[in-house]
């Protein structure tokens, strides 16, 4: 499956990292100027029938990684844009 990740304001990211046989991380720099986040399927490796793919954002806190879902993106929905600004306190954003 192939997935992309576009900041606002930056350059398409291919370099997802995947940490698990489902899951797939972006390292998204300089996150205190992004706003939006926009998640795209390729159209090259389509999810099986019936399935879909869940979007959370990770971010520090005090007590630890915290993740807030998003979205989901599917072969049905193959992309999306998220909105940030709310998504998580900023001030623990490094």
């Amino acid at each position: 499956m192939f997935l992309r990740c576009l900041a606002m304001l930056l350059q398409v990211q291919t370099d997802a990292q995947q940490i698990g046989p489902t899951q797939f991380v972006f390292n998204l720099t300089d996150v205190e100027s992004i706003r939006h986040v926009v998640v795209f399927l390729t159209g090259v490796t389509p999810f099986p029938d019936g399935m879909g793919g869940g979007v959370y954002y990770c971010y520090p806190t005090p007590e630890g990684p915290t993740s807030q879902l998003l979205g989901f993106i599917a072969n049905s929905k193959p992309s999306t844009i998220f909105k940030l600004a709310k998504v998580c306190d900023r001030k623990y954003v490094a």
